[in-house]
């Protein structure tokens, strides 16, 4: 590698990095606002709400980096150029072509790499992803008590009428959720007062428990939540004909409830989704699903078959009576027949319905395999893309290598989003649907690359507004 082409690297890998970064914290933020209210008040660890994150982080740099590489070429390029560098090389001789190939080749090797990351590291990531979502959506919030509202929890509404807490918990305004160690008043647990609780759990029994004061805690070993409860009665009466009542007064009571979706556990599930799939895998599934696509087939030839023998076989001879048969014997033949052909199109229908979800699946497994590549491929797209713009900008600002690449990044990400839907309805061939976002920005890429190098006119900036046309003022 030659001083130039290191050089033009370098000068690439500062604005890579850093816009790299930027785009991360964008989809970091964005992904916690969104799942802000599944991740907090569950009672999850800290750990957890990382691990989640974390594991959604594969594919966020799967997108990231191409759109980094585009704003890395136009703030790079736009460097060079406004610094006169860009023409100082092409007084020396050196074609725009050289000056780009060393980025392309970079652009290439992170091409590979990111489509071996898509096949190896991103299925796997996103497998755990998905099987830690679901282990916390099976996780209810954490029982909390609020002073003077009933709160509902099964079959029970519990009601408490003061709360005195401990100074320490006052101050830190904690969850009143108690120590799952308490075993007593000294472990400076929430004091509840004049506690109320109605339990419809058992049929035809109406049951009310009254205290003076009491503590909860959650045993997390038994996965219960525990009420001690202390001066209260229990008043049961019979809703069935309400012939029987009984009232038990107690000094103290444990009241326990059931509160296993109270604890967070992982749940680990075997099958995967087709974004969880290595390629080999996809193949070997796509494989299968068009050989039973042409047993399908075969086996509607056959019911067709038996329904249209052939012609030779249904030439009669009219001289013959021995075909004579009784009225009832034609009219039960007619009626088998009948059942036969409902019985064959009946066949058919099924698999006809057979073949198109096969299809279906074979075009859904297929688009994610050439995601797998076209997006990696974006990366020497956007180069030819970032390179003739920054050259032609002759600034290396922020604004700037945003303003274009949010626009060419979102002309390629509707592309990609309206091709895989097309693919999906299977309107479009996969490979095409995937591959349209690279053919048409590459185009253009490749289009303003050309005519960069012939130093000629491809936007009329003149007609630009002014606080946009100041920027690329020659």
């Amino acid at each position: 590698m030659t001083t130039i082409s290191r050089y033009i690297i370098r000068e690439h890998l500062p604005p890579f990095f850093f816009s790299l970064a930027v785009i991360m914290f964008v989809f970091v933020t964005k992904f916690i606002v969104q799942y802000i209210g599944k991740l907090f008040g569950k009672g999850l660890s800290t750990l957890t709400i990382l691990e989640f994150v974390y594991l959604n982080l594969a594919w966020m740099l799967a997108l990231a980096i191409p759109m980094a590489v585009l704003i890395a070429s136009l703030m790079a390029f736009g460097r060079l150029s406004a610094d006169n560098e860009i023409t100082i090389l092409k007084t020396s001789g050196i074609n725009l072509y050289r000056i780009i190939s060393p980025v392309l080749i970079w652009a290439a090797l992170l091409t590979l790499g990111m489509i071996w990351y898509n096949d190896v590291v991103l299925p796997e990531y996103n497998h755990r992803a998905r099987q830690l979502a679901h282990s916390i959506t099976r996780k209810n919030p954490a029982f909390s008590l609020e002073e003077g509202l009933f709160m509902k929890e099964k079959n029970l509404n519990i009601f408490v009428e003061e709360i005195q807490r401990p100074l320490e918990t006052e101050l830190t305004r904690n969850s009143n959720l108690v120590d799952p160690e308490y075993d007593g008043p000294e472990q400076g647990n929430d004091r509840l007062r004049n506690i109320t609780i109605f339990d419809a759990s058992a049929p035809g029994l109406q049951r009310t428990i009254t205290a003076q004061y009491g503590y909860l805690r959650f045993d997390r070993a038994r996965e219960q939540l525990v009420f001690n409860l202390f001066n209260g009665e229990i008043h049961e009466i019979d809703t069935r004909d309400y012939s029987e009542y009984r009232r038990v007064a107690f000094q103290r009571n444990q009241f326990n409830l059931q509160a296993d979706d109270q604890v967070f556990k992982r749940v680990e599930q075997k099958q995967r989704g087709d974004r969880e799939m290595p390629i080999d895998t996809m193949r070997a599934i796509v494989d299968r699903r068009e050989a039973s696509m042409v047993e399908e087939i075969a086996r509607r030839k056959e019911i067709l078959a038996e329904m249209l023998p052939p012609a030779d076989s249904l030439h009669l001879d009219r001289a013959d009576t021995s075909l004579a048969v009784s009225p009832d014997k034609l009219y039960l033949a007619s009626v088998t027949a009948t059942r036969k052909v409902q019985s064959n199109l009946q066949r058919v229908n099924t698999s006809l319905n057979t073949t198109r979800e096969l299809r279906r699946q074979v075009y859904k497994y297929e688009v994610e395999i050439q995601k797998k590549y076209s997006i990696p491929f974006a990366c020497i797209v956007f180069v030819l893309v970032g390179a003739p713009l920054g050259i032609r900008a002759r600034k290396g600002s922020i604004a700037i290598g945003v303003a274009f690449s949010i626009g060419f990044f979102l002309l390629y990400w509707v592309c990609l989003i309206g091709g895989e839907d097309l693919a999906d309805r299977q309107l479009l061939e996969p490979w095409l649907a995937m591959w349209i976002p690279n053919i048409l920005v590459g185009g253009m890429g490749l289009y303003l690359t050309i005519r960069t190098v012939q130093e000629t006119q491809f936007f009329n900036w003149e007609r630009l507004p002014a606080f946009v046309g100041r920027f690329f003022k020659d």
